[in-house]
């Protein structure tokens, strides 16, 4: 396998239902309970190999669907956006006061919802 943990992780969360049920439980006990491959092998009977084929086929239909689609980068995009639209409304509410301010305030929670 290839790349960063966080990198996959996130591809798997927006993509993850796109795999086979196979992939998904392999993926998840590689990544989320942090198994080795023998590990995975003995719970699963399959050859240490055979899991990891599994698990690199994973990653390679997670990274198509990002290429094709670009979600997972949009996604990445909009959330800095937001972090810094969320500051400027942080620095606005320290600027003014009244009417302004309770705008300003509005706005950094309005984006502290968007961000979830």
């Amino acid at each position: 396998m290839t790349g960063d943990t966080y990198e996959l992780t996130m591809l798997y969360d927006f993509f993850g239902e796109l795999l086979t049920d196979k992939q998904r439980e392999y993926f998840e006990y590689y990544f989320s309970d942090d198994l080795s491959l023998s590990e995975i092998s003995e719970l699963t009977g399959v050859s240490r190999q055979g899991v990891r084929d599994v698990l690199v086929r994973a990653e390679r239909l997670l990274r198509g669907y990002e290429e094709k689609t670009g979600v997972v980068a949009r996604f990445m995009e909009m959330n800095a956006g937001i972090q810094r639209m969320r500051a400027d409304a942080q620095a606005l509410c320290a600027l003014t006061d009244g009417r302004a301010r309770t705008l300003a305030e509005r706005l950094r929670r309005g984006l502290d919802e968007l961000k979830g």
